[in-house]
């Protein structure tokens, strides 16, 4: 199973208590919430007293029936149990216990949450799956009837406008097949081994080293660090050495779109920085995109590596 099926399954198998027939919002809504500040570009962890408390009471308040009491701590809580969700406090020993905190021990304590680091990770290089997440979330917890609410409320996507929902699975499909291939090469060093994980999934010292050298996306001239990718031009599959799959110069940071553009072959660089377009892709889509004519001049290093894009993955 893929990291993010895997993620998805642990969503869709999230523990939550039922009342007449209908499961609690608490965890749902929660998730939602959540989902939608990683979309805006929010850190990894929500600081309950501050982030969570007020504001997930309101919510229940809002799309929840009505209670003498909404149960905020719990779910925050309890969701450490679903596989996909980590907590942090400044005191171990509550996190270690197995009886579940007061109110006072929580907010004493600084507690804070969201989703692990790996899924976090995910998110982060996958943005589209976010929606698809909460598309997930809205069609198997929530009523009908509030779910184009919430999407509009949270700024999703709805699932009319996801087209494709199956393509990020099949994207890190691939990621899991290389990364199977890595863990199982006896030859590399533990330190290469780790800096081609991470390569592969979009973080570590590949995607550090291309930000010095592309601050922006050079496109779109977006700089906005949840909406860049760190794009191999030459692929990693093509690519024969853990120096080439690791080489910044083999990276361009891309806005997501983009980079499905450069990725797919529908775009291109020459070596001075022109934009190439494939005959391919229709005038509409072009018009719509508004891609620059130029842009700047890539550095030298990275020629060869353009030169075989253009050989082999721009589609002319």
């Amino acid at each position: 199973m893929t990291i993010a099926k895997s993620l998805s399954h642990k969503i869709a198998q999230m523990k939550t208590a039922w009342y007449d027939n209908a499961p609690a919002l608490n965890k749902p809504l929660l998730i939602l919430y959540v989902l939608s500040h990683y979309k805006k570009g929010h850190a990894r962890l929500f600081h309950f007293e501050t982030e969570i408390q007020q504001q997930l009471r309101d919510l229940l308040k809002r799309y929840g029936p009505k209670r003498s009491k909404y149960e905020v701590l719990m779910p925050f809580w309890r969701l450490k149990n679903d596989g996909f969700w980590s907590l942090e406090c400044v005191n171990d020993f509550l996190l270690e216990s197995p009886v579940e905190p007061s109110l006072k021990e929580v907010l004493d304590s600084n507690l804070s949450g969201g989703f692990d680091a790996t899924s976090f990770s995910l998110l982060q290089n996958q943005m589209s799956l976010i929606d698809i997440l909460a598309q997930q979330v809205l069609g198997q917890y929530l009523p009908t009837e509030l779910c184009s609410e919430l999407s509009h409320e949270f700024g999703f996507e709805t699932a009319e406008h996801i087209a494709e929902a199956e393509a990020p699975f099949d994207r890190f499909d691939l990621i899991q097949q290389d990364l199977n291939i890595i863990n199982q090469d006896l030859s590399l060093s533990d330190t290469t081994r780790t800096s081609l994980i991470q390569a592969r999934v979009g973080q570590g010292a590949f995607r550090a080293d291309c930000l010095k050298l592309y601050p922006a996306c050079p496109v779109t001239g977006i700089s906005f660090k949840p909406l860049l990718r760190a794009s191999h031009i030459k692929p990693w599959s093509d690519c024969r050495t853990a120096q080439e799959r690791l080489d910044p110069h083999n990276g361009i940071m891309l806005a997501a779109h983009i980079d499905t553009l450069f990725d797919s072959g529908w775009i291109s660089f020459s070596s001075e920085g022109e934009v190439l377009i494939s005959n391919q892709l229709d005038f509409g889509t072009c018009d719509r995109l508004s891609l620059p004519e130029k842009i700047i001049r890539l550095p030298e290093p990275s020629f060869i590596y353009l030169e075989f894009h253009r050989e082999h993955i721009f589609k002319g």
